[in-house]
Formats: C-alpha cells, structure tokens, sequence
C-alpha cells in the first residue's frame, strides 16, 4: 500500500465536496410500517426530531403514502413544517399549547394539541370544539395529568378525540411496570369513554399492549424497539464517511488526540471525512467497528471533529481515497455503534449533523 492523500476529483463536483452521506431507504421505512401496522388496529407515526434524524419531510411523504392518517410531533413547528406537505393527516404536537398565541396557531394549522395539564386545557378553551388529545401519566412522571386526580369536569365541553399514555420499560419484555402502567391507564380512560386509547409504543405494538392506536417511533426507522430481542425491522438509514487519506505506520505509534490508541505493528489508516459533529459518537469504545464492502474494521483513535481513523491493514490491498466506509447501516446496525457509545438508538439517530446530505435513493 501507498500513502494516499489525493484522488478525489478535484472539479468541485459532489465527489470532491462531499465527505459524509445518510442514505435513507423509504421503501424499508414503509416497510417497517407495514409490520407495525399488521399488529395494531391502528397506528400512528411519530416523526419528531426530523423524523428521528432522516428527515421528516420526507418520512412524513412516504408513510402518508403508504396509509398512514396520523402523525406525532413534539413541538408546533414540527407540526407547521408537515402541514405544509399535506393538510390531510392528523398531526398531534406533544407538548400542547403553551400560551394562547400558539394555541390560536395550532388551531389555524390544523394541529392538534396534547392537553399536558390544566393551564393547556384554558389555553385551548377557545377551540374547544376542535379535536384534542389528553396525555395521563402512568409512572413516566414527565408530563400528563396525574392517572389518580383525573376529574371529568376539567374536561367538560371539550373534543377529547385521544387519551394517550406513555410506557417506561416496554422495551424489556414483560417488565412489571409496563403491567401497573397498562392497568392504571385503564382506570384513567374510564374518563373518556369515547376517546380513542393510545398506550403502546413501537415495543408495546409488537408486545401485544393493548391499545386502540399505537405510536411506532425508533422501530420505523430501522432501531431495534426491545433491549433483548433480536431486531425485527428493516435498517433504513445508512451513515457513510469517505476515505480521504490512507497513512502507513509503524509499530508502537500513538493515533488521533491524546494517543488513546497505540499500533502493536505496522498498520495501513484510513482515515474518514466524518467525526462528531456529523454524529458520530466521540466516546465510542476499542470494539467500534465500521465496515467497508462488507469487511468489518476497527474504529482506532479517539473520534475528532470531522475525521475518524480506521484500521484499514486487513484490506489494505483494496481500499482507496474516495472510497466509502460504512459507520453504521446494513452491516453495522445503529443499535452496534449505540452500544459502544452507551446510548441508544434514538440519540445516534437524532444526532446526525446538519452537514450530513440526506439522500432517497
């Protein structure tokens, strides 16, 4: 092997520009729609935090396609964005209405709220004949009206069209406090005896909690919803980092910041055009690997702000400048490169850096 340092086209054209992609496969995210679809009566799609770091526009335009009629966001301009798609689908916003102004934008968006709590509830007093959902805290402790001090008369007069909860543990099969938090729901919906229930995450979906509506987050976009099951979905997004030199070192050399990493012999580098502020954890641990052409490769070094090094020896007869290296995708699944970070799923995903270019092949 040559050292390489040059080779990408120099004509200012997306090969020369370029140095980190997210390929995202839609028809694998309707797929996995499809799956979740096939174990609710009804199921809606969250796309918050721009459709989980993939782009919500584009999730957004591909699930409608394929059926889906309602949509989860966490914030009214996530919901303003998609409404400017399509004024067809419902769209809840989980965290309400927090003044006046925006209960009045919502409400001329089309956007339904989630009523977090008594001052949500007066805020949207003036729309009171538009569509609402209540959110009861079971146990998560985060927002909601508390299960046990659920009282019909601050309903009273209002459109409650979805009571809605939010389970802790349903990523872990059969944890006692998925049972308390399905048995207090049941007492709290009792207060809406017309509303349409919504309980189950992606995990609860396919664990069988009950629920007249299920929220599919993490499993539509290829995550695996259960801590100890073997992943049932598709992998949708593909991250990248182009190869944009290639170093031959000696034995016994520190890598990267702080030499956190030491060659035990003389070893081919690659090093990519990608680092944390394109996504990439910056803690990910010595059994971080990559891949290149199917070929599984050591993360070596501490991950830096655009570049990462990779141990390239093993292919070193074949890998180029230009090439690209797979950071998680088919290969290496995102629930891979969380577990050597110790995070999830959702953080990898939600972090994907705005210079990353989107593609829909």
């Amino acid at each position: 092997m040559t050292e390489q340092t040059e080779g990408l086209d120099s004509t200012g054209g997306e090969s020369a520009s370029e140095f980190a992609r997210l390929t995202v496969d839609l028809g694998a995210l309707r797929a996995n729609y499809r799956t979740l679809a096939a174990a609710a009566p009804r199921t809606a799609a969250v796309v918050k935090a721009n459709g989980y770091g993939i782009g919500a526009l584009q999730a957004f335009e591909a699930l409608c396609a394929e059926g889906c009629s309602d949509f989860f966001v966490a914030t009214m301009e996530e919901g303003i964005e998609l409404r400017s798609g399509s004024r067809d689908p419902r769209i809840y916003v989980f965290s309400g209405p927090q003044d006046a102004s925006s209960a009045r934008t919502m409400a001329l968006r089309n956007l339904t709220p989630v009523l977090n709590d008594e001052a949500q509830v007066r805020h949207w007093a003036p729309y009171r004949e538009l569509p609402v959902a209540v959110h009861v805290d079971t146990g998560m402790h985060r927002l909601g009206f508390p299960c046990d001090a659920l009282s019909a008369t601050v309903f009273e007069g209002l459109n409650v069209g979805v009571v809605l909860s939010h389970l802790a543990n349903a990523d872990v099969p059969d944890d006692p406090m998925t049972a308390r938090q399905v048995e207090r729901f049941v007492r709290a919906r009792t207060v809406f005896p017309n509303a349409i229930a919504s309980l189950a995450n992606s995990a609860g979906a396919l664990s069988g909690v009950p629920s007249d509506m299920t929220r599919a987050g993490i499993a539509l976009y290829g995550g695996n919803p259960f801590a100890t099951r073997t992943n049932p979905m598709q992998p949708v997004a593909t991250l990248e980092g182009r190869v944009v030199a290639l170093r031959q070192v000696g034995a016994g050399e520190p890598i990267g910041y702080g030499g956190t990493h030491t060659t035990a012999a003389a070893t081919c580098i690659a090093v990519l055009g990608v680092g944390y502020a394109d996504g990439v954890p910056r803690n990910l641990s010595a059994d971080a690997r990559v891949a290149w052409r199917g070929s599984r490769l050591a993360v070596i070094g501490r991950v830096s702000m655009d570049l990462m090094h990779v141990d390239a020896t093993a292919v070193a007869d074949g890998i180029a400048v230009g090439d690209w290296v797979e950071i998680f995708g088919p290969t290496v699944s995102v629930d891979e490169i969380a577990a050597w970070a110790g995070t999830i799923s959702y953080e990898i995903l939600t972090r994907i850096g705005s210079r990353v270019r989107r593609t829909y092949p």
